[in-house]
């Protein structure tokens, strides 16, 4: 195997796999967006500056292929940033055996815009296919040029598995503040359940129920998850719609014949308890803010409670502010504490010593 020399694989290429919502559909040679959202969810969010920002991330979204080269690479363009902490992508590379797992995480990608080539080794072998996949961020915004790989290296199909979780929430569904899209709450849940997600998390976004629609109709579902709820908490406005847009998703998704509907009720935020810092991007985070979460939370789970057949989940944060520092947000040992609350309500086992979540 040549390993100075570069074969590329466009992203029109049939060897590669996607994992992402909407299929993604490339033309000859054009930077290719794994979408979550069809194009009307924009026009439902028309003037909600926040969602919009967010609504074109690739959360949960990846590349897949099977391959022998020690190294692959993954072209990004329009690469653009939408939080303040650092950001990357990932590398997972499955061997043979179930244990065999390798993951490999970028560097923060924060200083670089445009085109980005990041390469990261696999763990394999000439002769030895892995199965590799590249997460996107879960942030920022970013298109898919190309994947390379050694030249003379084998390169096979790896499908993408199917999905059978729906996880509908916010910017902590979203992914924001966690640097390595395989931390954030959704990614360790999905795996330590053993179920592909489709991760419609959306940084800013209200109860919305027509956002959300074509997903729930999409198929029936193993596991649908919503966990909306904490931007009716800003304004008093919001917060008196909150009780009714609950009830209306909640039917919604209710109607759908899926396995298993769950609300996450809004988690705890260190201003209830006059915690945390002032303000979060020009949201002021004081006692009201903190009294009102409270509100909205009891209107939201009061509304909720009568729906047959859904199921309510509550209280899963741990209450340390200092896991959450912008005072909303966990970075990665936050996510992972509140993934692990998350598997335990949805019926996981513990788990045991030195586990990965």
């Amino acid at each position: 195997m040549n390993l100075n020399a570069t074969r590329w694989l466009a992203n029109t290429d049939p060897l590669l796999s996607w994992i992402c919502p909407q299929a993604p559909a490339p033309g000859p040679a054009a930077p290719l967006r794994l979408e979550r959202f069809p194009p009307e969810a924009a026009r439902l969010l028309a003037g909600q500056i926040g969602p919009l920002a967010n609504l074109r991330s690739s959360s949960g979204c990846g590349v897949r292929l099977a391959t022998d080269s020690p190294w692959v690479e993954l072209l990004l363009d329009r690469l653009r940033h939408h939080q303040p902490g650092p950001v990357g992508v990932a590398l997972e590379s499955q061997g043979g055996e179930p244990m065999d797992m390798l993951v490999a995480d970028s560097p923060d990608l924060r200083g670089q815009d445009g085109t980005c080539g990041i390469r990261l080794p696999t763990g394999a072998v000439p002769g030895r296919l892995r199965t590799l996949t590249w997460w996107l961020p879960l942030i920022s915004t970013c298109t898919v040029s190309a994947v390379a790989v050694a030249m003379d290296a084998q390169v096979a199909i790896a499908p993408a598995p199917e999905a059978k979780w729906l996880a509908i929430g916010d910017s902590l569904t979203q992914g924001f503040c966690v640097q390595s899209p395989v931390q954030d709450w959704v990614s360790r849940v999905s795996r330590r359940l053993r179920l592909p997600a489709w991760n419609l998390g959306i940084g800013g976004i209200r109860i919305e129920p027509a956002v959300f629609a074509p997903a729930l109709a999409a198929k029936a579902w193993d596991l649908v998850t919503i966990a909306l709820g904490s931007n009716h908490c800003w304004k008093d406005a919001d917060a008196a719609t909150a009780g009714a847009r609950a009830s209306e998703l909640a039917e919604l998704a209710m109607s759908g014949g899926h396995k298993r509907v769950v609300w996450i009720l809004p988690p705890w935020k260190p201003c209830e308890d006059g915690q945390g810092p002032p303000d979060f991007a020009g949201v002021i985070l004081d006692r009201a803010t903190g009294d009102r979460v409270r509100a909205v939370r009891a209107a939201m789970r009061d509304r909720l409670a009568g729906e047959p057949g859904l199921e309510l989940i509550e209280d899963l944060m741990p209450h340390d502010a200092r896991i959450l520092p912008d005072g909303l947000h966990p970075l990665a040992l936050g996510h992972g504490r509140y993934g692990d609350a998350v598997a335990r309500a949805l019926g996981a086992a513990p788990l045991t010593p030195g586990a990965a979540g």
